[in-house]
């Protein structure tokens, strides 16, 4: 029964002390990390030792006390787990914001100098133009208020540059930092490694690589997990940077397209990362600054070539033709073997060519539905081919089949014919042929004939006199200075001689015979004095000088009247080329989207509208004088080369874009053969002669993760700079001309300012982010878009702190040391052990009585 000894119960007493002085340098030590950041408090595992076996009338098992087994961290290792990744995001959202914001200060500025404020002064410059043509201080303050914008916009983009560059020096300034947290994690992995052989839990190490895994996730996701032997293998983003105590630095190499900017690698892979503030700055330098730049470039190359495009087909107020661009046009400067095409225009100024066709009602399944129209009250058409009139009159309960009779012999024949809409179905319509230039001819319509069968009209004021009987008999001379539409000036004198018997029809033979830009006729019992085209059919171009008062006396009066408003359709301009049809239209193919149009009554303008409306990436446009022009969008990298784009040749080369038969002044090729005048990815070579008879406006392609740098080249042209009283400002008078190509323009006069009118309302046209946005909507568009991405970030910047701090605070509930809680354990081990050394001496006094008294026989 040795282990029942005295010394037995006396070393589980031992024991008891050892434990809990343990336990209360477990206490102490927690106490005394109760401050420290990252501390874990750890707490004591006590066990007891292996018990006694002993045999006596049964079996007995008896303890022997206890021991520290280890000493553990209180720590909830999921808790740290959603704490890293909430973290990743935090500073994501606060590196994004903190720059979103600086970014929005930038491009907002003061009530006076951010960038909406400088294109909304620009464009209020032009009015004041407008308001006062002559005024050279006006146009001075315009080209100065273009210098104004284009030199805040460039410093606008000047430091979004520099923004960039600051926050890739960051980027590898956080490389360094983050290299420098791993070398420690890998002396603490060798640590680690070495306690763990010697079976020991290293609560301190452990504690310090948490803390900078806690650190490490604030710029990246990171990823671990412990090997057998406790180390720790970590992966920064996707790449592995520590195995063990080996670390694999991460190096920031600059990109071979773009000096100076930093790519991560680890080893020869590239290191991806999805969060923390690493991504956040990646981001910013490679996409939110360069879409923000994008977005200037974009605004600096379209305003530009628009204006350009406007400026350059005006007058200055002398009357010279400028050919000036308002800016030096941004073009393509180090990819000149292979740019993008940016812009194409046409040779072809569609202006003021003759018009022999003119379409009303339209969309009719069947022609006896049309023909069958009828006229609900009388009426007459007066018309006029410059000399003489002709009166048809229309009565009520007559239908449309009854007056195309009549009309057909008339210079001026009413049809029904075929069109379509849609390039399927087939419908009906009903159309005006005309055997001479309707611009010089005008149909008068007394009673509402032309509005019941669908023809546009206008309203037109005319001298009328409509009784005779108060007019004294004799000779009258009347004196008619007019002011030509070209211009000039010529006057005409009227002789009269009036008695008893005149009547009106006596009167309009003695006008019409010496009269010839001014004819009179009868409309509706009524003289009427008619100016021909020469005067513009216009009654103000006349001022007429009546000293015996016919005038007065005939009670003569402007009255106003109804007529054919003519408009300048497709069909009328591609008129007798080879194999036109206008009954079927023709269909634009741009990649996949077909765009029919309808040449019976779609105008140019119509055409630009469709081809826009199909949001296809490219937008079309007209000059001034009627070029038509393609640019290529942003969504395409602003290459008109990234598109396919077919139709029939005729149209191509109609519109001035190709020349098919070594005559770039015939535009008539073949509508039925199809052409295609791009093709995705072809050579910049193949595509320019194809296109030679076009203007081809070529810019430098982008780097990946790179802006356009266009606004580097904006600048205002240096001839206007030095000379503003050039400045483009009347658009001047298109001379007619027979083939729809307008080559002769004449000034109208420093009063006439629609070239200013152009520019200031080119505000609202919508020809930016692929044909969506005007000028102004893009403007203020900018600063929405970027107000908004800085109020996401802010908010949840804010949201994720909150999600941060209270995960944070569950960990520290967890892992932080109570005072409290530590001074309980202290009472108790303090007690525990005073207890143990009681039983010591207990045992103490129990072998000293074994020892003195007892075992005294034989003495």
């Amino acid at each position: 029964m040795a282990n029942l000894s005295l010394f037995g119960s006396l070393n589980t007493a031992l024991l008891g002390i050892y434990t809990h002085k343990l336990a209360m340098n477990v206490v102490g030590h927690n106490i005394a990390n109760a401050s420290t950041e990252g501390y874990s408090r750890q707490r004591p595992i006590i066990v007891t030792t292996p018990p006694l076996t002993l045999q006596f009338s049964n079996i007995l098992t008896i303890g022997t006390g206890s021991q520290v087994k280890d000493i553990q961290r209180v720590r909830d290792l999921f808790l740290d787990l959603q704490y890293r990744q909430v973290t990743n995001r935090y500073t994501y959202f606060d590196t994004t914001y903190s720059n979103l914001h600086y970014i929005e200060q930038l491009l907002t500025g003061s009530s006076e100098s951010g960038i909406t404020s400088l294109y909304d002064y620009f464009m209020s410059t032009a009015e004041e133009i407008i308001t006062d043509p002559t005024n050279v201080a006006a146009k001075r303050e315009f080209v100065t208020s273009a210098q104004q914008m284009v030199t805040n916009i460039k410093d606008f983009y000047l430091r979004l540059q520099q923004l960039r560059e600051d926050i890739n020096n960051e980027i590898s300034q956080t490389v360094d930092k983050v290299n420098s947290l791993v070398a420690n994690l890998a002396k603490i992995n060798e640590q680690v490694r070495i306690a763990t052989a010697l079976k020991s839990t290293p609560n301190d190490l452990l504690d310090e690589r948490d803390r900078i895994l806690d650190e490490l996730s604030q710029y990246a996701n990171i990823s671990h997990y412990e090997t057998k032997d406790g180390q720790t293998i970590l992966m920064f983003g996707d790449q592995v940077v520590l195995s063990g105590s080996v670390q694999t630095e991460i190096r920031a190499l600059e990109r071979p397209y773009a000096k100076g900017f930093y790519e991560l690698f680890v080893g020869n892979s590239r290191v991806t990362v999805a969060d923390g503030k690493i991504k956040a700055l990646l981001d910013l330098r490679d996409n939110t600054i360069v879409k923000y730049m994008s977005y200037l470039d974009e605004f600096a190359l379209t305003l530009s070539d628009k204006l350009n495009l406007i400026h350059r087909e005006g007058f200055d107020s002398s009357g010279n033709i400028t050919g000036l661009n308002l800016f030096n046009p941004i073009t393509s400067t180090y990819s000149a073997d292979d740019p993008a095409i940016y812009r194409i225009l046409g040779s072809r100024k569609m202006m003021n060519g003759p018009i022999y066709y003119a379409t009303g009602l339209t969309g009719y399944s069947d022609i006896s539905q049309l023909e069958n129209i009828t006229f609900t009250s009388d009426g007459e058409l007066t018309l006029f081919d410059g000399s003489n009139t002709t009166s048809v009159t229309v009565s009520n309960g007559s239908m449309v089949q009854d007056l195309i009779l009549n009309l057909s012999s008339t210079w001026l024949s009413l049809n029904v014919g075929q069109h379509s809409s849609d390039g399927i179905n087939t419908t009906y319509r009903l159309y005006f042929d005309s055997t001479i230039n309707l611009r010089d001819a005008l149909v008068i319509d007394n009673g509402n004939v032309l509005t019941r069968m669908g023809f546009k009209t206008k309203e037109l004021q005319l001298l009328t006199i409509s009784d005779l009987s108060k007019i004294e008999s004799g000779n009258y001379t009347l004196s008619f200075q007019e002011t030509l539409a070209d211009g000039s000036k010529l006057t005409e004198t009227l002789d009269l001689t009036i008695d008893g018997s005149t009547t009106l029809n006596d009167l309009v033979d003695q006008i019409n015979s010496q009269l010839i830009n001014i004819k009179a006729a009868i409309t509706n019992n009524t003289l009427v004095l008619i100016p021909n085209s020469n005067l513009e059919f216009n009654i103000d171009r006349i001022s007429i000088t009546d000293e015996g008062g016919f005038l007065v006396q005939a009670q003569a009066n402007k009255i106003t009247y109804s007529a054919l408003d003519v408009s300048e359709t497709l069909e009328n301009i591609f008129a007798g080329t080879t194999n036109f049809d206008p009954t079927m239209g023709f269909d634009l193919v741009i990649n996949n989207t077909s765009i029919h149009v309808d040449p019976t009554v779609d105008t140019l303008q119509d055409f630009v509208t469709k081809i826009n409306s199909a949001s296809t990436g490219i937008v079309a446009d007209l000059t001034p004088h009627g070029a038509f022009v393609l640019r290529a969008g942003r969504s395409y990298e602003f290459d008109l080369k990234s598109f396919n784009i077919t139709g029939p040749q005729g149209l191509f080369e109609a519109l001035g874009f190709i020349d098919t038969n070594n005559d770039p002044t015939n535009f008539n090729a073949d509508w039925t053969t199809n052409y295609t005048l791009i093709s995705r990815n072809e050579d910049f070579e193949t595509v320019r002669d194809r296109l030679s008879l076009s203007e081809l406006l070529t810019v430098d392609k982008r780097e990946s993760y790179e802006p356009y740098f266009f606004v580097d080249q904006w600048s205002v042209s240096n001839a206007l700079l030095s000379n503003a009283e050039s400045l483009a400002v009347d658009i001047g008078k298109t001379l007619a001309n027979t083939t729809w190509n307008a080559v002769s323009f004449l000034p109208t006069g420093e009063s006439n300012t629609q070239i200013m009118n152009l520019i200031s309302s080119s505000r609202y046209e919508t020809l930016l982010a692929d044909g969506k946005e005007s000028f102004y909507e893009f403007m203020t568009g900018i600063i929405a878009e970027l107000g908004v991405e800085s109020e996401t970030a802010s908010n949840l910047k804010s949201n994720t702190e909150l999600l941060r701090s209270e995960i944070d605070q569950s960990r520290e509930s967890i892992k932080g040391v109570s005072l409290d809680e530590e001074m309980t354990n202290m009472i108790k081990y303090q007690h525990a052990f005073n207890a143990a050394a009681r039983v010591i001496t207990s045992i103490d006094e129990m072998i000293g009585r074994v020892i003195d008294n007892m075992g005294v026989v034989g003495r």
